[in-house]
Formats: structure tokens, C-alpha cells, sequence
């Protein structure tokens, strides 16, 4: 069972995507994310990718594969942490306001650091964004956005239509 090496350095997010990018670039896909779990016994490197074209199972494999042989991530984390490699998922996390701007019309649902109003949970369908803020319109029936500062964030997630996907799925068939 591996262990922490004592000479464990610790890297920042940034560093981690100046490891981890390349390697999934080189597999002709985008990096969507990287979370990083500490845990007790095992840390937990989560490295989410997406692509042009559809993002299937042989590039998760090949992307871990060749992760597995960054030294700098051993040093990082220790020698027995989880690597986890995947798409993003219908249901997909932000993890900058950039790439919010393709989901302008979709519904999304986040949770922001500090109370607004009483409340930590919105969701509502992303009217615009830009570097900084993006605007939420919170009711359907409403025509007023509300403004949000996406540094102010804990989470923000797609939320899919699932009725939608399925017949859309169905229809495709």
C-alpha cells in the first residue's frame, strides 16, 4: 500500500493544468475541469475532458494511461492517489465563466458562497454573460435578469431537461 512521500510538494490548480492540459490536448480533446479531493487515506484527481466530437470511453483510457506517467502528479499527491478521467456529463459543472457562453437559453443550477436574499440555491435559464457576471432570468414568467458574480460560486451545474434529451433520443433513432 503506497504512502505520502515526505517529500510531498504541493501544487496549486493551476499548476496541476500546466501538467495535465498538454497530455489531454495531445489526445485531441479540451480540459473541461480538474477537482482535487483530499482525502483521508487516498487523495482524488478528478480530470474532467470534453472534444469537438463526441468524448467516448477510449479517450478517458488513453488520457489516464498517459497521466499515469506525469512524475510531478506522484510528487503531488503521493503515490497512491485515484485518478478518475471522464466527460463532463449532461449535467455538466462550470468551472470558469467562459465556458458558460455556449449555454446561453440552457437552465442552470448553482449555489453561491454567501446568502443572497436568504438563500445559497438558485437555478433559473442563462440569459448572457461576459467575463465577469452572467444573468440569470429566475422565472420563467419574468422578463427581469437577475446579475451574478460567477467568483461568488461554490457550484454551478447544467440542468438538463431530461423529458427533452429522451425524445430528442428517441426522435434520433
Amino acid at each position: 500500500m503506497g504512502h505520502m512521500p515526505f517529500f510531498c510538494i504541493k501544487m496549486n490548480k493551476d499548476e496541476f493544468k500546466n501538467i495535465i492540459e498538454p497530455v489531454v490536448n495531445r489526445n485531441n480533446c479540451i480540459l473541461w475541469g480538474i477537482e482535487i479531493l483530499r482525502g483521508k487515506k487516498r487523495n482524488t484527481l478528478r480530470v474532467f475532458i470534453d472534444s469537438n466530437k463526441v468524448v467516448d470511453i477510449n479517450d478517458c483510457e488513453n488520457i489516464s494511461k498517459d497521466l499515469s506517467y506525469e512524475p510531478m502528479l506522484d510528487v503531488s499527491l503521493g503515490d497512491d492517489y485515484i485518478l478518475e478521467v471522464s466527460s463532463p456529463g449532461v449535467d455538466r459543472k462550470f468551472f470558469n465563466i467562459e465556458q458558460l457562453s455556449d449555454y446561453v437559453g440552457q437552465e442552470l443550477e448553482f449555489k453561491t458562497k454567501e446568502l443572497i436574499n436568504g438563500k445559497r440555491k438558485f437555478n433559473g435559464v442563462l440569459s448572457e454573460c461576459d467575463e465577469n457576471y452572467f444573468h440569470i432570468k429566475l422565472n420563467n414568467n419574468d422578463k427581469k435578469t437577475t446579475k451574478f458574480k460567477f467568483n461568488d460560486l461554490d457550484l454551478c451545474k447544467l440542468k438538463p431537461n431530461y423529458n427533452k434529451l429522451i425524445k430528442e433520443y428517441s426522435n434520433a433513432k
